[in-house]
């Protein structure tokens, strides 16, 4: 059973005609590569993302907790541009690359880093989920807090997350997951599928308490990020 407590992203179509995307009228274009976007940035000051020259949701604000959809993609490298007044700096550029047939996700989050006197900066952050050759039933879940480490239960067992590392826990067909943050349920829901459950641990703007999105898909993989020679992650 699934509850209202988490976000769970569909597989859906994204009607645009923006040259970037290809449209699904158009029986005559080529084979797309499919791009899911979801905004798990917990900051107040609103979110605004953009694929080359197509913004999302039309130029307003991404909510967070809020997705694309699923996206049909030319094939090809594309830049990518996350802008939100809250952090420093405000935008941050990078690229994705799609491939005909293949999915990607982007996990736009962000992390704050507190100095000692006190003051914290927090920077935009996006990791890049893609296909893996693993399938068959599997459940990941990846803080995204600000704190280094956070403890959930899951169906029953108590489980302690490092920030931006996966905790892959087995299932099966048939089982029921639940997952709770200091007794407060997050999640419920069936192993219905032999797909790739990731939960991604996000803090909700404005309240500062803990969210989780959720992503069904067959193949899509989480990597951690990769660090530099201080210790941060890289972008």
């Amino acid at each position: 059973m699934k509850t209202q407590f988490f976000l769970l992203i569909p597989l859906a179509v994204f009607p645009t005609l923006s040259p970037l995307l290809l449209s699904q009228e158009n029986k005559e274009t080529p084979e797309a590569g499919f791009l899911h976007i979801v905004n798990l940035i917990g900051l107040e000051n609103p979110t605004y993302i953009e694929l080359g020259g197509f913004a999302l949701n039309g130029g307003g604000a991404v909510k967070p907790g809020e997705g694309s959809g699923v996206l049909a993609i030319r094939p090809g490298t594309h830049p990518f541009t996350l802008r939100n007044a809250g952090a420093r700096p405000e935008t941050v550029t990078g690229d994705f690359t799609m491939e005909a047939g293949k999915t990607v996700a982007i996990i736009c989050y962000d992390e704050g880093k507190v100095y000692r006197d006190g003051s914290e900066e927090v920077k935009l952050r996006h990791t890049v989920l893609a296909e893996s050759d693993t399938t068959g039933p599997r459940l990941s879940l990846v803080s995204l807090l600000r704190a280094p480490s956070v403890v959930v239960e899951v169906s029953g067992d108590s489980v302690t997350l490092s920030a931006r590392r996966a905790f892959q826990k087995k299932v099966a067909l048939g089982d029921e997951i639940h997952i709770l943050h200091q007794g407060r349920t997050l999640a419920e829901f069936a192993i219905d599928r032999p797909v790739h459950h990731i939960g991604f641990l996000y803090q909700k703007a404005g309240s500062g308490g803990v969210e989780l999105s959720l992503i069904e898909q067959e193949k899509l993989e989480y990597q951690p990020p990769l660090e530099t020679e201080a210790g941060e992650d890289a972008e």
